[in-house]
């Protein structure tokens, strides 16, 4: 492999509290030097000037849709769109058909993916049996297997005896166990409680079933200092409750995808069943909670939770399947955090790259002889998501054609280019 010689581009890396112009040296799948004015024989000159290089991006919640509903989305056009929007590395969400509940699915999604070659497939096993809610998962195999998380995502594990002892032997295998926090007997509707609802006379989700299994899931952490990692953060009170335990120190994450963070209930009336997701967009009140959330660090990672769909699910708002799509419009969502000046530079690399990576144990950093997973953006660069630029198979999202500001110019995993943008 030719070595790569990034010259003249922004640096950040907020592992290390860097921020600076320089060129930045690959060889062998590493990078082998970091400075200023950097020359090397052979190597493939790359002008990074007015582009931002940083760790790339970690997403620790996506539907690839494979095995079992591939008309949605596979693993490669899943890997396609990670690429493009600076991910290598993506936790692949089990609720898929048959479910990643035991070792010969996961091996299969990992082996899938090395054969695609794009980047780093991570298999979440189901938390419970077919995610049934009623028998946990051998958990020892799934991570023998290569399963990285746990969690019935889409079907929240309502059995707080299950949920406790799940918590207590996954900490003793050191695994991080994921859960949908959304009560089953209070989220009966399609969208959030509130002034749309009403207009609309459709049957609201109330954040209230929310607010009920993130409290029980952070009591029980801090019970049993087994890890749960909260899924697609929403209400106001769910972002107070997780402030209160970790400052008793109780081992919770969490995460919120950017629509939460930049939607407000609203956009139903303009996106129909484009809007539509579980948890639902909500008010203003809840998105400003989401964002103090961000900057004081409540919240430690932006997942898109990528949930693509076919267009005859997304018909009618009350009939529509929930969720959208979200790995290739990530970055310019975040970016628009930092236009607002919610947060700066830094704190977003950090927030899709170094904090999700430390979540999973996969390392991540400008540093010499890491490992050369890169992300090479413009952040002014505009362009629309559109069939042309699209690589999903799905189109479910407000963000069809529409122009986005912000773009990956190049994503590289182990020192090979494996997406570069207009390729």
């Amino acid at each position: 492999m030719k070595p790569i010689l990034i010259k003249g581009s922004r640096l950040i890396d907020p592992s290390q509290d860097l921020d600076t112009v320089g060129d930045l040296l690959i060889e062998d799948g590493k990078i082998k030097a970091v400075g200023n004015n950097l020359n090397f024989p052979y190597a493939e000159i790359i002008d990074g000037r007015g582009l931002i290089l940083c760790p790339s991006f970690v997403d620790v919640h996506v539907h690839l849709r494979d095995p079992g509903q591939t008309y949605k989305e596979d693993i490669e056009s899943g890997s396609k769109c990670a690429v493009a929007g600076g991910f290598t590395t993506v936790v692949c969400m089990p609720n898929t058909q048959p479910a990643i509940d035991n070792p010969e699915v996961a091996q299969y999604v990992i082996q899938r993916a090395k054969e695609v070659g794009l980047c780093e497939v991570l298999p979440a096993g189901a938390l419970t049996k077919g995610r049934q809610g009623k028998e946990l998962t051998d958990f020892f195999a799934l991570k023998n297997a290569g399963c990285v998380a746990l969690t019935d995502d889409g079907s929240p594990l309502m059995d707080s005896r299950l949920m406790e002892k799940a918590l207590k032997l996954a900490r003793q295998l050191g695994l991080l166990v994921m859960n949908h926090c959304e009560d089953d007997g209070l989220a009966r509707g399609h969208i959030n409680e509130g002034y749309v609802s009403s207009l609309l006379g459709i049957a609201h989700r109330s954040p209230s079933a929310e607010d009920v299994l993130v409290a029980r899931d952070c009591i029980l952490s801090y019970h049993t200092k087994g890890r749960i990692h909260i899924q697609h953060l929403s209400s106001k009170l769910s972002v107070e409750i997780i402030r209160f335990f970790k400052e008793k120190s109780a081992p919770i994450s969490c995460e919120v995808n950017p629509y939460h963070l930049l939607f407000e209930e609203g956009e139903l009336l303009e996106s129909g069943s484009n809007a539509k997701v579980n948890p639902p967009l909500r008010r203003e009140e809840d998105g400003q909670a989401l964002l103090e959330g961000i900057k004081d660090r409540t919240i430690d990672c932006i997942a898109t939770d990528h949930a693509p769909h076919a267009k005859k699910e997304k018909g009618l708002l009350e009939s529509a399947t929930p969720g959208m799509i979200g790995l290739q419009t990530a970055l310019p969502m975040a970016l628009e955090l930092v236009r607002r000046g919610i947060i700066n530079l830094k704190r977003m690399v950090e927030m899709l790259s170094i904090s999700p990576a430390k979540l999973l144990g996969v390392e991540r950093g400008i540093k010499v002889d890491a490992p050369a997973n890169l992300v090479l953006f413009n952040p002014d660069q505009e362009w629309v998501l559109n069939e042309e630029t699209n690589l999903s198979k799905s189109q479910n999202t407000p963000l069809w054609g529409k122009t986005l500001k912000g773009r990956v110019v190049m994503t590289l995993k182990d020192g090979k280019i494996v997406y570069k943008s207009g390729a």
